[in-house]
């Protein structure tokens, strides 16, 4: 009975020992799993770190992007508003070239008009000298014909009279060559002739012919120049009264 109760626990004790073998076994399992669960934690623990310092960095890198962005938008709104001044600048330059252009053409203009006018006066005043010439020549072809006829008076005492009339017929003869009636002649064609051209020619060419004839320019031959002044204002009066 002893060896029975004996065999008994003996069967007892190898059954707990290999239950306590089988919990043994299960217990370094579980430990290993334990290990492999804390070497995972660590792994995802420096995984989460990791993440955490690139999220971080990514972070950082974000607001650099940012302020790089904002610089740049900064930058080329400045740009912008140094653009358009830039350009109102330069729409102001050529507005004050063209005023220039205009203001030189307006100049160039009344230069032209001044060099007309000055030719104008230039013909008149070779007209009048040329008048003038003719005038003196006349006046000394007069004083040599006098001289020759005192010098023929004390000569031939006893045709005196004789020699008076025929200096008195060269005078006249003389006179006739620069004569108001030939002068009108002239000036009367000159104005009709005148009156065929178009306006602006006609004004011009009357202009010339009282410039001409204008007392002041004519200080040697003043009151002949008045009364072929009168001659001019009054073929001039007829010629507007026919238009």
């Amino acid at each position: 009975m002893l060896a029975a109760a004996l065999e008994s626990i003996e069967g007892r004790s190898e059954a707990l020992a290999s239950r306590l073998a089988a919990a043994e076994a299960q217990a370094a399992t579980y430990k290993a799993r334990m290990e492999a669960a804390e070497h995972s934690m660590a792994r995802l623990t420096a995984q989460l770190e990791n993440s955490n310092s690139e999220q971080q960095a990514q972070k950082r890198e974000a607001s650099r992007l940012a302020a790089l962005l904002e610089a740049s938008q900064l930058q080329a709104a400045l740009s912008g508003e140094q653009l358009l001044a830039d350009l109102g600048g330069e729409r102001a330059r050529c507005e004050r070239l063209r005023a220039v252009r205009d203001d030189a053409l307006l100049q160039r203009d009344d230069a032209l008009l001044e060099l007309a006018n000055a030719y104008a006066d230039i013909d008149a005043m070779q007209a009048t000298l040329a008048d003038s010439a003719l005038y003196v020549r006349q006046l000394r072809q007069r004083v040599t014909e006098l001289e020759l006829w005192q010098q023929r008076q004390q000569q031939q005492q006893a045709s005196k009279q004789q020699h008076g009339r025929q200096a008195d017929r060269r005078e006249g003869k003389d006179q006739g060559v620069f004569s108001l009636a030939s002068i009108k002649a002239s000036i009367q064609a000159a104005v009709a002739a005148a009156a065929q051209e178009p306006e602006a020619e006609r004004k011009r060419r009357i202009r010339q012919l009282q410039l001409r004839w204008h007392p002041d320019k004519n200080p040697v031959l003043k009151e002949f120049a008045t009364e072929v002044t009168k001659v001019i204002n009054e073929a001039v009066t007829a010629l507007e009264g026919q238009q």
